[in-house]
């Protein structure tokens, strides 16, 4: 159940077309000004910083990409020229001269593109010759580029091609195909290309990494390539003139971001800790002969999502720490060190590209007031330099104040929340309160900038997102204290979380409402299933019934984590006692339901029980799917959709 976070379902919103003024407050005629900087790449000298703003297009419902690059010696910005409408992975060549690239083909996936930054100029021989491929990293020297590609199965022709059946096993239910592996190639700029690995198994569909020397890659493998098997990745090593690989980790699984050293003498990788996939994730060391394996952050206590190698051979990694996402400096010995970022509230770095060889760092960071920006941490600086501004009309807008709220919850944890006042807020005046829980549930709400709070708060609400057990933002025991426990403790802390609100004497306690998108729909069934306070609520994608979602998800191996046994196991009742749909006879707040048609991480069968049982019930409800797949509405224009109605539902029932 590691859904997709429900914070993450609307950070890209609606393209605008005219030239009408800015409200006062942030509406959806102001989030059609919203740019995201979607991916940051530092030369390895230091000396520039390549990135991509990402602007909407209704007119296509998809998203049109820049390139551009920063200058650091003198502060100029300058858009690379390019017809590409899409930029991803962004990755300089070992001397700086070029730049790779992602980018979608015509005849569909993804091909690696090199560019000369100046000019604009594309290489046009010596790259992968297909569509298909998922990563890919320079070799050292430039003179080559590893990449990971996935197996196409032979294609049958005459009867031969309806003899179409596969072997099911933990596909999701729309599959119409085996799952295909993924393998390792390597594309001789000068001309060529050869495979490099091959078998049932699948390379892991994230970073590979090259040894200073260019004789090794480091790549993740797991069992197939199903998605479900893809968070129980190995750490292997290939020796690229042999072929030969072996694994380089003691551990059995649950491993990720495996970079070598800048001096190749070790390796750092992630691994949820012990071995125990319900623990947070620990960044790793170990020497590349696979000795001297050790945790480097257990002592933080910190749940990483990203750790890169610091020039002096220490770690850059970012975690979540209460309501931010902070960066830290973690020595291989010794405590960690918060690295001061100013307003900046939430910081993304890349295991590879956001540190030069002069320990100068490129992020993209949002704040409590502003969304995505580019930041520059120069080498000893005491705080990052913000260098774009590709928001700033947003950032004048008359915003909600955001603040932290804080709570003791059942179970003794010091809890916390992010809480979004309306612009223009009046003391003494109570308010109506909404809550966005957060999905994952492996996931945690910051007090950054977020369109759904700021456009919820601007209809006049008190936002609140509360963080519950199962979030990473709190350590360890926190992140594992929901096992077994999918509903029953977080709904409980919710609770407390929303008591805790109350308190500060602003609340209209006649009018609330609740809603999240995943497990943060799964939250809000739940919540109105158990607690008759709410006069209104909305789920996206709600995980309803923990059995159906086990049988026909695309990420059992999650379920099986979250909750254990599973059902046909001896765990059905638990799963059945979990589930928010049990107990639909206690459902009575009027309830508006959006999902996918084709989506396989919640499956929308889910949204049709509920729908169904309250209807029956003569319950309020309305069901609105998309005819689409992903876990989120694909595009500005369904997204626009969505928000339209999600707010739509709170004003009927609430002013």
């Amino acid at each position: 159940m590691r859904r997709v976070a429900a914070s993450a379902l609307f950070v890209v919103v609606l393209a605008f077309t005219g030239a009408a003024a800015f409200a006062a407050t942030f509406s959806l005629d102001a989030m059609n000004r919203l740019a995201e900087i979607s991916s940051a790449a530092i030369s390895p000298d230091g000396a520039r910083i390549a990135y991509v703003v990402e602007r909407p297009d209704l007119a296509k419902n998809g998203y049109d990409d820049e390139l551009w690059i920063y200058t650091v010696a003198d502060g100029s910005r300058r858009r690379v020229p390019g017809s590409r409408s899409s930029y991803a992975s962004l990755a300089w060549s070992p001397d700086g001269a070029r730049l790779a690239f992602l980018s979608g083909d015509p005849a569909g996936g993804d091909r690696v593109y090199v560019v000369d930054p100046q000019s604009g100029v594309e290489k046009a021989a010596g790259l992968p010759s297909s569509a298909d491929v998922l990563d890919f990293a320079w070799r050292p020297d430039g003179s080559a580029i590893a990449f990971v590609r996935r197996d196409v199965p032979p294609v049958a022709s005459g009867a031969a091609h309806f003899e179409d059946a596969f072997e099911v096993t933990d596909n999701a239910y729309l599959s119409t195909e085996a799952a295909q592996p993924a393998h390792l190639w390597l594309a001789d700029l000068a001309g060529g290309e050869r495979r490099l690995t091959q078998g049932p198994w699948s390379v892991e569909d994230t970073a590979i990494s090259w040894s200073p020397d260019g004789s090794k890659l480091l790549y993740l493998r797991a069992r197939d390539g199903v998605l479900a098997s893809q968070s129980r990745g190995l750490v292997f090593a290939l020796d690229v003139a042999s072929g030969d690989s072996r694994q380089l980790t003691p551990h059995g699984g649950f491993q990720d971001q495996a970079l070598y050293s800048p001096d190749g003498a070790s390796v750092l990788y992630l691994y949820q800790r012990g071995g125990d996939p319900m623990n947070l994730e620990d960044a790793m060391t170990i020497a590349s002969d696979g000795t001297g394996d050790r945790d480097v952050t257990q002592p933080l206590d910190r749940f990483v999502d990203a750790a890169a190698w610091l020039p002096d051979g220490s770690l850059l990694i970012k975690t979540y720490d209460g309501t931010a996402g902070p960066l830290f400096v973690q020595p291989l010995d010794g405590p960690a060190r918060r690295l001061p970022l100013g307003p900046v509230v939430d910081a993304v770095i890349a295991p590879q590209g956001s540190v030069a060889r002069n320990g100068a760092v490129a992020f993209v960071g949002t704040e409590t007031g502003r969304p995505d920006e580019l930041y520059y941490l120069g080498p000893g600086a005491s705080g990052p330099q913000r260098i774009t501004d590709v928001n700033a009309e947003v950032a004048a807008l008359q915003l909600g104040r955001v603040t932290e709220v804080r709570w003791t919850g059942p179970n003794g944890f010091a809890e916390d929340g992010v809480l979004t006042y309306p612009p223009g807020y009046v003391p003494g005046k109570k308010y109506p309160l909404v809550l966005r829980i957060h999905g994952g549930p492996t996931e945690s709400s910051e007090a950054k900038f977020e369109p759904f709070y700021q456009l919820a708060a601007s209809h006049g609400y008190l936002v609140f997102a509360p963080n519950y057990r199962g979030s990473n933002n709190l350590g360890n025991a926190y992140v594992r204290a929901i096992y077994n426990d999918a509903s029953v403790g977080p709904g409980r802390d919710v609770m407390a979380g929303v008591r805790a609100v109350e308190k500060l004497g602003i609340v209209d306690e006649s009018r609330l409402a609740v809603s999240g998108w995943s497990y943060g729909g799964q939250m809000t069934s739940w919540m109105i299933g158990h607690y008759p306070i709410w006069r209104a609520a909305v789920t996206g994608a709600a995980v309803n019934d923990l059995v159906v979602d086990y049988a026909i998800a695309d990420d059992i191996d999650a379920d099986r984590d979250f909750m254990s046994p599973p059902p046909y196991s001896g765990g059905m009742p638990a799963y059945r006692m979990q589930s928010p749909i049990t107990y639909y006879k206690s459902i009575h707040t009027p309830l508006l339901l959006l999902g996918n048609v084709y989506d396989v991480r919640v499956p929308i069968v889910e949204q049709y029980e509920m729908y169904h049982a309250l209807r029956d019930n003569h319950v309020p409800v309305e069901f609105y799917a998309y005819p689409t797949g992903g876990h989120l509405p694909s595009g500005p224009v369904r997204l626009a959709d969505a928000y339209r109605r999600w707010l739509d539902w709170f004003d009927r029932y609430l002013k």
